[in-house]
């Protein structure tokens, strides 16, 4: 598909990949890394046009692109019965991937991402272009905006900076925001339906107050299970959010023994 897309791995045991969201990279990881690495094989991704990977041609852009790139990485390393866990956009990512190659993974685990209809169900195209045209009036401030709106009330003001920072330094902007486009083209009432494996989703009890009140029905027999942080709780809150990782992957590991 053009572009390049990076990994690295760390640890030993069943394979568990970590897919990051928009304008994100393998190193948004690292601070549960190590304790997840203590049960598990890491296997960190880099999407392709972020983090110093070269970017895919359009038709690279788009979510089912991005899910074919894991996809292939899980190919490449003769990977099976993998766990992914995607976070944000790695929600979509992961989801394509599951349909891509459902013989390589074993569970889908959702981190605040795919329930909220304002950005996983399909937007309109105006919709879409009005929101590319705010960003890109004021990138690195609405950059700054969108972190204050989604990170916790207690997030400090070094994390938050911090944050903005390498999210404004992931990508290109015009490449972010093509991609930014795609995302919400994204319609995951098509596209979730097509994923046969167990999966649940892991959403932070702070995102949700923002959420469409209005929910997909293709997520009804989707467990939701809530955490107390932000939207990015690998930085705001790694302990709580290791544990809880565990927790829901020790479940789906049994579910999927069951099934």
């Amino acid at each position: 598909m053009g572009g390049s897309v990076g990994y690295r791995t760390m640890g030993d045991g069943d394979w568990l990949v970590l897919i990051h969201g928009w304008c994100g990279n393998a190193d948004i990881w690292s601070p549960i890394v190590p304790a997840l690495a203590g049960g598990y094989r890491i296997l960190a991704v880099t999407l392709p046009g972020f983090g110093g990977m070269a970017p895919p041609p359009k038709d690279g852009q788009t979510m089912g692109a991005m899910g074919a790139a894991v996809a292939h990485v899980l190919a490449h390393l003769g990977i099976d019965r993998a766990v992914l866990v995607g976070h944000s956009m790695g929600g979509p990512v992961m989801t394509e991937a599951a349909i891509c190659a459902p013989e390589r993974i074993r569970a889908l685990v959702g981190l605040d991402t795919l329930t909220d209809r304002h950005y996983y169900g399909r937007v309109p195209d105006a919709e879409i272009a009005r929101r590319h045209a705010e960003f890109a009036a004021d990138y690195t401030g609405r950059m700054r905006g969108m972190i204050d709106d989604i990170v916790h009330p207690g997030t400090p003001e070094t994390l938050r900076q911090s944050i903005t920072d390498d999210m404004v330094m992931a990508a290109p902007m015009e490449f972010a925001l093509d991609i930014k486009d795609w995302l919400l083209a994204w319609n995951a009432e098509e596209r979730w339906p097509l994923v046969n494996c167990p999966a649940l989703m892991l959403n932070s009890t702070w995102s949700a107050r923002r959420a469409h009140p209005e929910s997909m029905a293709c997520f009804a027999a989707t467990a939701v299970v809530p955490y107390d942080s932000g939207h990015f709780p690998m930085i705001e809150a790694p302990g709580m959010i290791v544990e809880k990782l565990k927790t829901c992957l020790a479940g789906l590991v049994c579910r999927h023994a069951r099934d």
